[in-house]
């Protein structure tokens, strides 16, 4: 698309045609930011600043489409949609195209090379093989982008997990929820024993999502809304390769039934806060210290983990222990966790 037409003998030559692609995202952009230093642009203005009328016509159509400028009755003049508002909410949109389009582009080639009758082994359709330790944590990022209603995930010491929480303890918003989002998170209590841990589940609990615990988690899981669910396997195979994502019916019902279970049998992790001040709760003086401790003691951490989680020696934290069973009453470690849920404790 140009802006002017040539005369070729004293009469005007064919406009030559549309653009695509690239070259009319260029004049899209190009036209905003005039609009953008115009303030209230309108049809005259927009001609002096050397725009033809059919690419006006065209591109504030497409620039209105997506939310960027806002057209009077007449369609003579527009409002600009104040740029920080519109330029993230078309980004948010890019986001979730991109997201769609990769968690499709795996069925959408097995269609094709049928289609073509291509002969190599297809995969099932919704049913797509991860290759690398990157690749399942790109996926994992892009569910939490995508969520609108659900993100249920539980987490092993797998390499992907090992990588994301690592990546999300030095960078904002490498894992976002969207607002309203049903967010579970279960923990496994090998991984509380990793760099970044307890980091990530205390900025979890901050934003308001419940945390639990489990032993033993066979593998790490994700469920996003009822699109797609994600079996990371790295832990047993470092390399990555043979994680899967699933987007069938079949499968998807079968990983949100699995992680209902694990929901159900898992402790929740009490939230765990710095106030930096001590309280007395039935006559027992309780820190902050001790109400770490106790969180830790419910989900069946080790004296050795507590400590390191704590920033205390071994030595004090088999102390503090002795001294809240025997002021819970409980005969075991497990047991005082339980107590001090049931008494507000946590």
């Amino acid at each position: 698309m140009t802006r002017t037409t040539a005369r070729r003998g004293g009469t005007r030559a064919p406009a030559p045609a549309r653009l695509h692609g690239e070259a009319y995202e260029e004049s899209v952009s190009r036209l905003w930011l005039t609009a953008v230093r115009l303030g209230r642009p309108t049809l005259d203005a927009l001609r002096k600043q050397g725009w033809d009328d059919a690419e006006i016509e065209d591109i504030t159509a497409e620039l209105t489409a997506r939310g960027m400028l806002v057209p009077n009755v007449e369609g003579d003049a527009w409002q600009v949609v104040p740029p920080a508002e519109a330029v993230l909410r078309h980004i948010e949109r890019w986001e979730r195209r991109i997201s769609l389009a990769r968690a499709t582009a795996s069925e959408l080639d097995q269609i094709w090379r049928a289609a073509v009758g291509d002969g190599r082994e297809l995969q099932p359709a919704g049913m797509e093989l991860l290759k690398s330790v990157a690749d399942i944590a790109q996926r994992v990022r892009g569910m939490h982008r995508l969520a609108t209603e659900r993100l249920w995930w539980a987490l092993d010491a797998s390499a992907a997990s090992l990588a994301l929480l690592e990546e999300s303890a030095t960078e904002e918003g490498v894992l976002p929820v969207r607002s309203g989002v049903d967010v579970r998170i279960v923990v496994d209590t090998a991984l509380l024993d990793t760099p970044h841990a307890m980091s990530f589940v205390e900025r979890a609990q901050a934003a308001g999502h419940p945390v639990r615990v489990a032993a033993g988690l066979p593998f790490s899981l994700l469920l996003c809304d009822a699109r797609a669910a994600i079996l990371d396997l790295s832990r047993h195979d470092p390399v990555g390769d043979g994680s899967l994502e699933a987007r069938r019916t079949g499968p998807l019902k079968g990983v949100e039934a699995l992680l209902q279970e694990i929901w159900v049998l898992s402790t929740p992790l009490a939230v765990v806060v710095d106030t930096g001040t001590g309280t007395v709760l039935d006559g027992v003086p309780l820190d902050d210290r001790d109400r770490r401790v106790l969180a830790l003691l419910a989900t069946g951490a080790s004296d050795q983990l507590i400590a390191r989680q704590s920033g205390i020696s071994v030595r004090t934290v088999e102390r503090r222990v002795r001294y809240l069973m025997d002021h819970l009453g409980a005969a075991t470690r497990f047991q005082a966790g339980v107590q001090a849920a049931r008494r507000g404790w946590l």
